[in-house]
C-alpha cells in the first residue's frame, strides 16, 4: 500500500525536504501512474434519505416482523 501511495504521488506531503538522501526517492514520488486503472481517484459521496418513512416498518409490526424487515434490508 505504501508503494502505491509513493507511486501515485500521495506521499509527497509526508516527505520532508531534509529527509531526501537521493533523487531516486523524489523520482519515485513524482513518477506518473501508467495504467488507467491506477489513475482513478476516490470521489467523496454523501447520501441523504429524504423520506425515512419509506425505510421503516409499519408501527403495528411485532418483534418478528421487525426482524424480518431488518434482515431483508441488511444488504
Amino acid at each position: 500500500a505504501i508503494e502505491i501511495l509513493i507511486h501515485k504521488g500521495y506521499a509527497r506531503r509526508y516527505v520532508k525536504e531534509g529527509d531526501m538522501e537521493t533523487n531516486e526517492a523524489q523520482m519515485a514520488i513524482d513518477a506518473p501512474a501508467t495504467n488507467d486503472e491506477e489513475n482513478r481517484t476516490a470521489v467523496p459521496t454523501a447520501f441523504a434519505i429524504s423520506r425515512p418513512d419509506d425505510f421503516l416498518p409499519s408501527p403495528g409490526s411485532g418483534e418478528e416482523g421487525l426482524m424480518k424487515h431488518l434482515t431483508a434490508h441488511m444488504d
